[in-house]
C-alpha cells in the first residue's frame, strides 16, 4: 500500500490539474480522456481512498483520445490498487493501440523532403523483401487474451449457446472473457492460423478469425507503393529510437487481404445454419519504419468494410521484433491486437446483436516447422 501511495505522489508531481479548455470538455462529453487525465483520475481515486472495485468501475467504458503506450501502461499498472483496475488499464491500452501517442511524446523533428521519404521507403522495400525471403516455414504459438462483454446470465441466448448470453447494456464495457492459443505457420512472411484451442461455445456467440492468411510485409508495401498511396504521416519514438510513420491505402482490386470469421447464423433454404463470413477487402493503415535500416517495427491495418457486413469493423496492430532461430535472426511478429465489431445475429430478421471484441496476442516458441512445440 505504501508503494501505491508513493507512485501516485510521483504521478501527481508530473500531473497538472485537468485542463478546462474546449477540447478537454469535448473529450469528457464523449467519455474520452487523455493519458494525463487517466493519471489524474488514479491520483484522485487514491486520495478519496476508493477500492479496487470502485476504481475499476470508474474507468470502465472510458476511451482514450491518444495511445496508452506500453511504457505509460507499466507506470499505471505499478500504481494500480488491484487486479480489477489493472484489467481495465489493459483494456484501455488495447482500445487505444491504433491512435497516435500524446503530442508531448512525439519527437520535434522536421518533415523529411520527398527525396528523403523515398529513400526511407526504398530501404523498407528492400528490408521487407530480404526478410520475407529468408523465412522458410516457421511455426509459432499465439497466446491470446479475449476481451469482450460481460452479460447478465439471466438472459438466454437466441441461438442456443448454453452458458453464454447475448449482448445487452453498454457494449463499451469490456472484460477479460477467455484465454486460448493458436498455432500459426509463417512461410516467407505469409502467416496462417492452423489450429486453435478456443472454446467452441465462445465461437458461437463471438465469431473469431478462422484460417486467416495474412500476406507478407513485402506484399503490403509493394501493393501500396505500386498504387502510389503511401504518404508521410509523422515522426514517432519507439523504444527510444526515432521512427518514420507513413500512411497507406491498398484498394480491394489488389486482392491481398481477406476478412474471415466463423461463424454467423445465416438464412438458407433449409432454415438457419451457422456459416462463416469471408470477404476480400481493401485496407488503409500505417507503416512504422526505422529510417536508418528500413526495418518495419509496426503495422496498423484497418479493413474497409460496410456496416451491412456481419463484420463491420476490423482493426489490426502487429508489432515486430528480432527472433533468433537456429542461430539465424529474423524479424517476426511478437505481439498483435485485433479489434472487431460483429453482428453476431447474422442475417436474422428480428435481431441485431453488436459484439465488440479485442484479441490481444503474444507470439512464443518460434521454430522450424516439424519441431515439437514446447
Amino acid at each position: 500500500m505504501k508503494r501505491f501511495g508513493w507512485i501516485l505522489v510521483l504521478l501527481m508531481l508530473v500531473s497538472p490539474a485537468w485542463a478546462a479548455n474546449k477540447a478537454d470538455k469535448s473529450n469528457k462529453a464523449n467519455n474520452k480522456i487523455t493519458v494525463q487525465q487517466l493519471k489524474d483520475l488514479l491520483v484522485s481515486a487514491q486520495q478519496a481512498k476508493k477500492t479496487d472495485q470502485q476504481v475499476a468501475d470508474q474507468i470502465k467504458g472510458l476511451e482514450l483520445s491518444e495511445e496508452l503506450t506500453s511504457a505509460e501502461k507499466s507506470k499505471l499498472l505499478f500504481a494500480s490498487p488491484g487486479p480489477l483496475t489493472s484489467e481495465q488499464i489493459s483494456v484501455l491500452e488495447a482500445r487505444s493501440c491504433m491512435l497516435a501517442p500524446p503530442p508531448s511524446d512525439l519527437p520535434d523533428l522536421p518533415t523529411p523532403d520527398a527525396a528523403a521519404q523515398k529513400a526511407i521507403l526504398d530501404k523498407a522495400l528492400e528490408f521487407a523483401a530480404k526478410n520475407d525471403q529468408q523465412i522458410h516455414h516457421l511455426t509459432a504459438l499465439k497466446v491470446i487474451s479475449h476481451y469482450g462483454h460481460v452479460n447478465d446470465s439471466s438472459i438466454s441466448n437466441a441461438f442456443g449457446a448454453e452458458g453464454l448470453t447475448r449482448d445487452q447494456g453498454n457494449v463499451k464495457i469490456m472484460n477479460l472473457t477467455s484465454r486460448y492459443t493458436e498455432t500459426v505457420e509463417n512461410d516467407q512472411g505469409n502467416e496462417k492460423i492452423t489450429a486453435s484451442t478456443a472454446d467452441p461455445k465462445l465461437m458461437r456467440v463471438s465469431p473469431l478469425p478462422e484460417n486467416t492468411m495474412r500476406p507478407a510485409l513485402s506484399v503490403f508495401l509493394h501493393k501500396a507503393e505500386e498504387g502510389g498511396k503511401i504518404n508521410w504521416l509523422r515522426w514517432e519514438t519507439i523504444s527510444g529510437a526515432k521512427i518514420a510513420v507513413f500512411s497507406f491505402d491498398v484498394d480491394k482490386k489488389s486482392a491481398i487481404y481477406n476478412v474471415d470469421y466463423c461463424c454467423f447464423p445465416t438464412n438458407t433454404s433449409g432454415g438457419y445454419s451457422s456459416k462463416p463470413f469471408k470477404k476480400n477487402v481493401g485496407l488503409h493503415g500505417e507503416f512504422f519504419i526505422d529510417p536508418d535500416t528500413g526495418n518495419i517495427l509496426r503495422l496498423l491495418m484497418q479493413a474497409q468494410l460496410s456496416t451491412s457486413d456481419f463484420v463491420d469493423q476490423e482493426d489490426v496492430r502487429i508489432d515486430f521484433g528480432t527472433t533468433t532461430i537456429d542461430n539465424s535472426a529474423y524479424i517476426l511478429p511478437v505481439s498483435s491486437v485485433t479489434y472487431s465489431e460483429l453482428n453476431v445475429a447474422g442475417d436474422h430478421p428480428q435481431a441485431a446483436i453488436l459484439r465488440r471484441t479485442f484479441l490481444v496476442a503474444g507470439y512464443a516458441n518460434y521454430q522450424l516447422a516439424g519441431a515439437a512445440q514446447k
